[in-house]
């Protein structure tokens, strides 16, 4: 790993918590679209596409699932009015998250009440230099939208460059992917449900194992470091 990373951008569900941590609350938008269904998809394919909820933003679900118009109007009425409710629980190794040695960012994709309460609920908001949304909902409605704008607006305001960048999250269609085109070093959490990704830099089981590899390259660099000799001061 390279030596001078600055910023660290977390993924929020399936890297710090279990999207599906939320209990019942989909079942609305889930129930909404099956009545609007009517025989487009088969039963089989239907909860298949519904399980990627828990996994990918409902946009793409809906594109890559072949919703009809009204399947995928069915699910928007109710996914852009929801809000999840305090105590929420992340992943058990979250408090490891304030003990990552660089500058934090949280950057989210879906609908902003919902991702918003989610990040209130589970109080995780003052251990971030800064939250960003990447809203499906904003307007105009059904413009594309993606995290890569989000991590040039972070490389910006930061001064630094896409190799000084650790991109950390679970989605090879959503960070991880905006990650690698931006040349930053992709860190994959591959939590329960997850797919190992092959082409990310680095995959880790959770924050342990993340620690464990920046620690393993600030070893490494000490390692490499020459003795002062006469003359030379160690920075």
């Amino acid at each position: 790993m390279p030596l001078d990373y600055t910023v660290a951008v977390f993924d929020l569900d399936n890297c710090l918590m279990d999207a599906r941590a939320v209990g019942p609350l989909f079942e609305p938008a889930f129930e909404a679209v099956r009545q609007a269904n009517q025989g487009a998809l088969s039963p089989e394919a239907l909860e298949q596409a519904l399980q990627a909820c828990w996994f990918t933003a409902f946009d793409l679900v809906a594109q890559r699932h072949h919703f009809t118009p009204a399947m995928r109007a069915a699910g928007w009425q109710q996914f852009s009015q929801m809000e999840a409710k305090a105590p929420l629980r992340g992943y058990a190794d979250i408090e490891l998250l304030p003990r990552i040695p660089l500058r934090r960012y949280l950057v989210t994709s879906g609908f902003r009440r919902l991702q918003d309460s989610k990040i209130d609920a589970l109080g995780i908001r003052p251990w971030f230099e800064q939250v960003l949304i990447d809203a499906i909902d904003a307007p105009p409605t059904g413009a594309a939208h993606g995290k890569q704008a989000l991590f040039e607006q972070i490389l910006a305001r930061e001064g630094c460059a896409p190799h000084q960048m650790l991109v950390v999250g679970d989605n090879p269609l959503s960070e991880l992917a905006a990650g690698r085109a931006l040349g930053a070093t992709t860190v994959q959490t591959v939590r329960p449900g997850v797919e190992p990704w092959p082409l990310a830099d680095h995959r880790v089981d959770g924050l342990q194992g993340l620690l464990a590899l920046l620690s393993a390259d600030a070893l490494r660099a000490a390692a490499d470091t020459p003795p002062a000799g006469p003359g030379r001061r160690i920075e």
